[in-house]
């Protein structure tokens, strides 16, 4: 039997899927783990920890599929985005890894908006610097750690690890170098101007591929490792965003895909690099020939309802969770949730920004807790969707997809306030899946990633369809919802100077970001 493997890095998760090259499902494993939080508004994580997880979980997806690694054909990844690995000149790792959601990079990224225009922007990489982003937190290690930053040879992604301890080779692609802030989007080369006025070498990133391409080959230390063979290809693959798109078919403007995950991610297609003048979202490479992609992004998704479970309710039971908020009516009796807990980023683009329930009252209970959050991400997912009108984006069709999308009430909130209906893919895991096509594709299974997605990828024939009864009200709610923002921006700001090390450190001698 012959099989792909596509494994997603998620932030929380490392996932591994077995499919036939029908698409069929034949094993599957998912190994959570945790963020490091090591200070106030730093995110880490062990590559090492990634490393292992990839190996028993993909170890336990063959084993339920019940073939071994020698049934493997190709193998493709998909992965967290923007974080930054730093690797020294014989591949070592030198720390731990910044990932996406970490806020230390606040004052690097004030800086570089007060020496660079919104025009420079978006003439060098067409996209607004952000925190937590590759390229700032290289930065943040220059000034910080100087003696580990002399030691850097290479930055890659963590996905890129992966594949590095999978053949060896060093190397990244174009979707995942997009959300770097060191990337030329439209023109599809790291940036040099930016590069060469922030006196960062250009040497430090890798060389890019296309997600289809081969990489390498498992090596004879990855097999003794792992359960793949020495031999069989790797593809580059793709970042999370990308990946997740082809697993759901999302190809070709008029079609939106809703993620609801760690974060929450609104994505639409693009035939040519569009971006927001007014950068409240991101423009980057698709994982398909002559693509690029918009993408709204809000920080906290399914991280609110996991903190809200692990540190208010403490009960993680997220069925038990489910089942209380659909006790509550729509709009909580009133209770809204900002769901800002790290910051935001679509469409405020504020790391001081922070989470809020406002309108509490004596007669709310858990489920009204539970239920607000549900909808406060709704709420800023739509954020996403109205910006995307904004520069004429057709919305004909939204697929949802992200563990959140297993609540049937998420599902139903969020097709209620975007007053759309929501369709669902047939199949799970769509950015293992999208992974695992990119390995297909390079290996020559398909003739494109078009033609693979056409023949995997289908939709169930029933959507979730809004309830009318509930426009005005979450229309009504969600206009409260922006003004609540925007009547505390400057008290967030006020309450995050601190001496927490992200805000106004006093103690803190800035040495510039050169």
């Amino acid at each position: 039997m012959s099989v792909l493997v596509g494994i997603d890095i998620g932030t929380s998760s490392i996932k591994s899927i077995v499919m036939d090259p029908a698409g069929k499902q034949l094993g599957f494993s998912q190994i959570d783990y945790s963020i490091d939080y090591p200070a106030f508004g730093y995110a880490e994580q062990d590559p090492s920890v990634w490393w292992k997880l990839v190996c028993r979980a993909s170890a336990k997806a063959l084993q339920q599929a019940n073939i071994s690694g020698n049934d493997v054909s190709g193998i493709g990844l998909s992965g967290q985005m923007h974080g930054l690995v730093a690797l020294d000149e014989n591949g070592n790792v030198l720390r731990p890894a910044i990932i996406w959601c970490d806020q230390r990079t606040i004052r690097q990224k004030d800086e570089l908006e007060t020496l660079f225009t919104q025009e420079q922007f978006g003439k060098w990489i067409q996209n607004r610097v952000s925190t937590g982003f590759q390229l700032l937190s290289l930065l943040w290690l220059r000034e910080n750690e100087p003696e580990i930053f002399r030691r850097v040879w290479k930055i890659i992604s963590p996905k890129d690890y992966i594949r590095y301890r999978l053949t060896g080779e060093i190397g990244s692609e174009m979707t995942d170098a997009s959300g770097t802030s060191a990337f030329h989007v439209a023109g599809r080369t790291w940036s040099e101007p930016l590069l060469k006025n922030l006196r960062i070498d250009p040497e430090l990133f890798p060389k890019l591929s296309e997600p289809w391409e081969i990489c390498g080959t498992v090596t004879v230390q990855a097999s003794a490792e792992s359960p793949f063979v020495a031999g069989t290809p790797v593809v580059f693959g793709g970042a999370d965003q990308p990946m997740q798109a082809i697993g759901n078919r999302i190809i070709d403007p008029g079609t939106v895909s809703c993620t609801l995950g760690t974060g929450g991610q609104l994505l639409t297609p693009l035939e040519q690099p569009v971006y927001d003048p007014n950068f409240r979202t991101h423009t980057y490479v698709h994982a398909v020939p002559d693509r690029w992609y918009l993408l709204g992004a809000t920080l906290s998704a399914g991280l609110s309802l996991r903190w809200l479970a692990n540190n208010i309710i403490r009960n993680p039971n997220y069925r038990w969770l489910d089942e209380s908020a659909k006790q509550v009516a729509a709009g909580s009796d009133g209770l809204l949730f900002l769901p800002y807990l790290i910051g935001e980023r679509t469409p405020h683009m504020d790391p001081f920004s922070r989470g809020v329930y406002f309108g509490l009252t004596l007669n709310h209970h858990e489920g009204h807790l539970i239920r607000a959050v549900l909808e406060g991400v709704a709420f800023s997912m739509r954020d996403c969707l109205e910006i995307f009108k904004t520069v004429g984006v057709r919305v004909q069709r939204i697929i949802a997809s992200g563990g959140g999308t297993k609540s049937t009430l998420w599902k139903q909130i969020l097709a209620d306030v975007f007053n759309r209906e929501i369709y669902v893919s047939s199949m799970d895991e769509q950015a293992c899946v999208g992974a695992a096509i990119t390995a297909g594709v390079g290996i020559g299974l398909y003739d494109s990633v078009e033609q693979a997605c056409s023949v995997i990828v289908k939709l169930k024939d029933t959507p979730v369809v809004p309830q009318a009864q509930n426009r005005d009200l979450y229309d009504h709610q969600y206009s409260v919802y922006k003004d609540l923002y925007w009547k505390n921006r400057e008290l967030f700001t006020r309450l995050n100077v601190t001496k927490s090390g992200i805000g106004g450190d006093e103690d803190h001698d800035p040495k510039g970001i050169f």
